[in-house]
């Protein structure tokens, strides 16, 4: 009895009575994100990802121009929609540096660069471009021309960030596509370096200002690529050089648009494509550790499609055509169809993949049996011959020496 009275009058001594628990913490005036348990990523599939990145209403139409520059997302989607019979007005000129090259532009100071000598705020004759054919490219005035048209024609630009690891001419302080070919490398001249954020953030305010001033009706999407390093010129683990390059990329890219809210989902988006290959799916990459599979670009491209293109583009036939690559054959194939959570057929795809992989090296084993077949058959033949051959020239000598005991 005295214990109960002692614990309602010192109850601030309980810690189940406590202030602290009646206490609640602030949250905010606005709704705060959980990040998702797994059950809801199941419920849910891509959606918890996507919050707050979607435009309002597609941007992307049946007559819309778009380009892609960067890797993998960016030249996975434009593939997507001219399967589908879009996108047909966009110059496709071999010498069109955005459209020939444009694989090569992972890092943003490559594509402030190219954004920079679009518009003359850039002088090229001392720059040393080299794609990855090893091919010098010639910055001429007509292909820059090519370039300035492709981007003023353009509506909607989806820019893949895939690299901050970059070097540079020193003598000019200009960044190039890529590392040199041995013919082209100076060691007194060109440098490597690992981009700071302030650099990465000044880089993509730069292609700001310019499609401020010069393309006031063009859309940028955002997107960092999944696509890991090959390698790292750094004295480092690929692994771990490659989580800086996406975090200086990710953490720029990020501070750059929260400082542009008001265009944000207007006029500049992102869209969570490495978030989503990262953080959604089980398994997303090939056996090089690498490359997302075709099963995971395909649906993260059919997730794009779904918030940013109208509807009819998504319910629009594909054309039957053929890549000349399987891989972006198996994309196209998956980036057809709909599903509410595809890692339900993750695993399938995937020993299906295993599968096509093993019946495929069936076929060439079976090639392969077939001429050894053959070329036994022949062997037998022209053995069965030589010993034929074999038989009458000692059929012959016999007679010759027979002939030769009958003289008197």
């Amino acid at each position: 009895m005295q214990q109960d009275k002692d614990r309602l009058v010192q109850w601030q001594k309980d810690p189940d009575l406590s202030l602290a628990n009646l206490d609640r913490w602030y949250v905010g005036e606005t709704p705060i994100q959980m990040i998702p348990t797994k059950a809801q990523l199941a419920e849910s599939g891509m959606a918890p990802i996507m919050t707050g990145w979607l435009p309002a209403e597609p941007i992307i139409g049946a007559n819309t121009r778009v380009i892609g520059i960067g890797s993998c997302f960016a030249r996975y989607f434009v593939l997507w929609l001219a399967e589908r019979g879009f996108n047909n007005a966009i110059d496709s000129s071999p010498y069109n540096a955005l459209v020939r090259y444009s694989a090569a532009f992972e890092s943003p100071a490559v594509v402030a660069q190219q954004f920079r000598w679009a518009f003359d705020e850039f002088d090229s004759r001392n720059a040393l471009w080299i794609g990855k054919d090893k091919e010098v490219f010639e910055a001429t005035e007509e292909r820059k021309r090519l370039v300035r048209e492709t981007l003023q024609k353009t509506d909607v630009l989806i820019l893949t960030l895939g690299l901050s690891e970059v070097w540079y001419d020193k003598a000019s302080g200009e960044p190039l596509w890529r590392a040199l070919t041995r013919r082209h490398y100076d060691p007194a001249r060109h440098v490597f370096r690992v981009e700071t954020l302030r650099d990465t953030k000044s880089h993509l305010e730069k292609i700001e200002d310019i499609r401020r001033r010069h393309l006031p009706g063009l859309k940028i999407v955002y997107t960092v690529s999944p696509v890991r390093l090959t390698a790292t010129f750094r004295p480092v683990s690929a692994i771990t050089a490659n989580s800086v390059s996406k975090a200086i990329l990710r953490a720029a890219l990020d501070e750059f648009l929260r400082e542009r809210q008001e265009l944000v989902n207007r006029e500049l988006f992102y869209f969570p494509s490495y978030e989503i290959v990262h953080d959604y799916f089980r398994d997303p990459f090939e056996e090089d550790n690498r490359h997302v599979t075709g099963f995971v670009a395909g649906h993260v491209v059919r997730a794009f499609a779904r918030h940013f293109c109208a509807p009819e583009m998504l319910a629009a036939k594909a054309v039957a055509a053929d890549t000349g690559s399987q891989k972006l054959d198996i994309f196209l194939d998956y980036a057809g169809k709909e599903s509410r959570d595809p890692r339900d057929n993750e695993l399938a795809a995937r020993v299906g993949e295993l599968e096509r992989q093993l019946g495929e090296l069936q076929s060439v084993c079976d090639a392969r049996q077939k001429v050894i077949d053959e070329l036994d058959h022949a062997a037998r033949e022209r053995l069965a011959l030589v010993e034929k051959l074999h038989a009458e020239c000692a059929a012959l000598q016999r007679q010759i020496a027979e002939k030769g005991t009958r003289k008197p």
